[in-house]
């Protein structure tokens, strides 16, 4: 198969998908949202889906590691693992238990930015999943601290300092950002892990998981009307809290290029690129959204195109621009070919992104993009939980109607715009570059028994 027939089959296939979720015009695909701001501050967002027989209850948080200072960095990871422990009138993982009893599945995450906890119920059970929600923001209490905090460790260890990637992540983002918190790994410095104490939980606590600080997000088979109404009276009761210490820190210009190299057991080589970029509200961020899946996204984006499969230089590559509150990265991973070195590698990734700013992307690559971006954007709010997350996401930063405006404004990103947020982002001065250098494991044996018993491994959260 030559170039032209490849591209035609990638095309053909997206189109495909892309007329099946757009047959409708996107303003006809609009959330349907209401809200309100209850007088303790929570604001609850209720987004309306009769299409299935079930309802998703979402809390979202507005702290993550962010919002964390030196010597507690983790914290809000591990506050996340101990909502699970009770309240006063619930055990350690009984609210799991009686969400699942109920039919409904449960979990949470905690990001940069934002801690959210989620249930998806059979639409009946709606006051149910409210009633536990607010229970664990008003009454948790911090049983197995210790054999917890032993289960982040434990994490921390296999998903980062066991990790080929994950060390190289970490090091990639701590030495692209000097000053601002997210120089901070979200799950924290093991140091960090191993020494705070059930108090400074507890302080985090009753700083951030106030009303005043969090975002209710019901989606699903309920009336707004009602919706309001049983958040009213289980959210409502809940007093304001202190506004939360604002984050004051603004990393500053990046003037030259930043190097680390980390070297680790292993036998692989890997290639790490950030490019400081601005927040997601930024009238930029749509064409770097855009330029992500040009560079990025499925099979046919320019990094697989021609590193992978056209220059066999790379086994592997991808990027994705970082969707944060404050200013982001924009990341490149790659892996090299086996006798290929990672100078060789960054040479032709550095190359791919200067004809991008010299000529902009071709007609097929901006197409291609914008048809997978989309798909991506509209398949995801498709389901219950879907849709309180997108509504979720933007309201955290003021408005989740902004979910609405989102689709439209990725389809209007043109060829110029996509070259010019290129030309302004992808500089040296504005780039670090992290390097794995693999050392052979003393015992080959011993070792690949340890990754495949990190592959292995499951966590709780």
């Amino acid at each position: 198969m030559n170039e032209t027939q490849a591209k035609r089959r990638i095309m053909m296939s997206t189109l495909l998908l892309y007329f099946s979720l757009f047959a409708l015009p996107l303003s006809s695909l609009r959330l349907n949202i209401e809200t309100k701001v209850l007088d303790n501050g929570l604001t609850v967002v209720v987004v309306e889906d009769t299409s299935n027989p079930l309802v998703s209850v979402q809390v979202w948080y507005r702290v993550g590691s962010r919002n964390e200072v030196t010597g507690l960095t983790g914290i809000s990871h591990m506050l996340e693992h101990m909502m699970f422990k009770g309240t006063e009138r619930l055990k350690p993982e009984e609210y799991s238990e009686i969400v699942q009893r109920n039919g409904g599945t449960e979990n949470a995450f905690t990001s940069e930015d934002k801690t959210v906890y989620w249930s998806e119920l059979p639409s009946d059970r709606l006051e149910l999943a409210l009633d536990l929600e607010s229970d664990r923001m008003a009454n948790a209490v911090f049983r197995e601290f210790d054999s917890e905090r032993k289960v982040v460790m434990e994490e921390r260890k296999w998903r980062t300092e066991n990790s080929p990637w994950g060390s190289l992540y970490e090091a990639l983002r701590a030495a692209a950002y000097i000053a601002h918190p997210y120089h901070n790994p979200v799950i924290g410095w093991m140091s960090d892990i191993e020494s705070y104490t059930l108090e400074d939980l507890e302080r985090h606590y009753h700083t951030y998981y106030v009303p005043n600080n969090a975002v209710l997000v019901i989606s699903g088979d309920v009336k707004a009307d009602e919706a309001f109404k049983l958040a009213r009276k289980y959210f409502g009761k809940i007093k304001k809290g202190k506004t939360p210490p604002p984050v004051r820190t603004v990393e500053p210009e990046q003037r030259g290029e930043r190097r680390v190299i980390v070297e680790k057991e292993g036998y692989t080589s890997m290639l790490a690129i950030a490019y400081h970029i601005p927040s997601f509200t930024d009238p930029d961020f749509p064409a770097l959204y855009v330029l992500s899946y040009i560079l990025g996204a499925g099979k046919g984006c320019l990094l697989n195109r021609v590193l992978v499969e056209e220059r066999e230089l790379a086994t592997s590559a991808y990027c994705f621009a970082m969707q944060s509150i404050d200013p982001g990265l924009f990341y490149i991973f790659a892996v090299p070919q086996r006798g290929v070195d990672t100078d060789s590698l960054e040479e032709a990734i550095f190359s791919l992104l200067d004809t991008l700013k010299e000529k902009g992307p071709g007609a097929f690559d901006l197409e291609r993009a914008l048809n997978v971006a989309l798909s991506d954007e509209i398949s995801g709010l498709q389901s219950v939980i879907g849709k309180g997350y997108g509504a979720g996401q933007f309201a955290l930063v003021g408005d989740p109607g902004m979910v609405n405006e989102w689709p439209e404004k990725l389809a209007s990103v043109k060829a110029e715009d996509v070259k010019d947020v290129a030309q302004k982002y992808f500089r040296e001065q504005n780039r670090t570059v992290a390097v794995l250098k693999p050392i052979p494991p003393a015992n080959p044996e011993e070792y690949m028994k340890k990754m495949e018993e990190g592959s292995k491994k499951k966590f709780r959260r």
